[in-house]
């Protein structure tokens, strides 16, 4: 558990661009019939790819996203964080009859998956660059490098890749309306000075959400209240902070991410008792899976808000 956190808050992401320079119609050897394609720039250089793919093989992360604008894929890395053999909860339903071929945090790809899914299009992330040679030899191969950190900026990157911008914009705009609308009536409950935060234990370990994930859902999109003492996050690697640590933020209401044992380990603690917001009965417990992946998906954390919503109003 602890490698996978590591592995999720501390990658390094290597730069590539992706963008569109034109159009040009292909002639498949095989049936003769033409089909219009486009033209890509990669640091792999230019590649040529499907207007309208049929069957997109997404190991790179997005493919949430790629529902958003009706384009599922056929195959997909969005497994659960904890189980790379299933979908987290939240998308069960988007994802369902796709093949599971990974998850985006790893450096690897089931390339014999990917080759059965028979696809017209594959999207990879710089992590898994290693397998760009195989997959090329599939489909035609992009590499593209979401940020996680600025969902609205993947979504609009994706959108562009298939000149989806205006269902992309709506889709932002209803969010972010659904978020204010959150964020009004958490503050009409709880006052509008409350504070808040969150962060996912795992053993001894704390990571905060301050820049990411819940952090962004609460400060900017929904407008709570930000605790004194919190850290900034200006990468993708969550801060980190011992237990002693943990009392410097001194948040109204709470929200911790942990597993049935780190939950008993915190509240045996003396130290974590002594926090106002604990012994006023103000921490919201929640499950690593799916909570740690959904706030970070684009269609996960629009479900999450009115939970958040329900579980801070007390």
């Amino acid at each position: 558990m602890k490698n996978l956190i590591i592995i999720f808050c501390f990658c390094v992401i290597l730069p590539f661009t992706l963008g569109s320079c034109g159009r040009q119609k292909a002639q498949p050897a095989d049936t003769g019939a033409i089909s219009e394609t486009r033209t890509v720039n990669t640091l792999r250089g230019a590649v040529s790819i499907p207007v309208n793919p049929q069957r997109i093989a997404d190991a790179s992360g997005i493919s949430d996203m790629l529902c958003i604008i009706e384009r599922k894929p056929v195959a997909t890395s969005d497994s659960d964080a904890y189980d790379y053999t299933r979908f987290p909860s939240y998308l069960e339903d988007m994802l369902a009859g796709a093949v599971i071929i990974g998850y985006p945090m790893a450096d690897t790809v089931n390339v014999e998956a990917v080759l059965a899914a028979e696809p017209d299009l594959i999207i990879i992330n710089p992590r898994q660059e290693k397998a760009y040679g195989q997959l090329q030899a599939v489909a035609p191969t992009i590499i593209i490098e979401p940020t996680v950190n600025d969902w609205r900026g993947d979504l609009r990157m994706v959108g562009e890749l298939f000149d989806s911008g205006a269902a992309v914009e709506a889709y932002i705009a209803d969010y972010e309306t659904q978020a204010r609308e959150a964020g009004a009536a958490i503050k009409a409950a709880n006052g509008p000075d409350a504070t808040y935060f969150s962060f996912l234990t795992a053993g001894n370990s704390y990571y905060l959400f301050t820049g990411a994930a819940y952090g962004d859902m609460f400060y900017n999109d929904m407008g709570l209240g930000i605790p004194q003492g919190l850290p900034e996050q200006d990468n993708i690697s969550l801060p980190t902070a011992s237990l002693e640590g943990l009392t410097g933020i001194n948040a109204d209401y709470m929200v911790v991410l942990a597993s049935p044992d780190d939950r008993a380990a915190l509240e045996a603690s003396s130290v974590w008792n002594s926090m106002e917001s604990v012994k006023a009965g103000r921490v919201i417990w929640l499950p690593q899976s799916p909570y740690f992946n959904q706030a970070y998906s684009v269609y996960g954390k629009k479900l999450l808000l009115d939970e958040l919503k329900t579980l801070l109003i007390q």
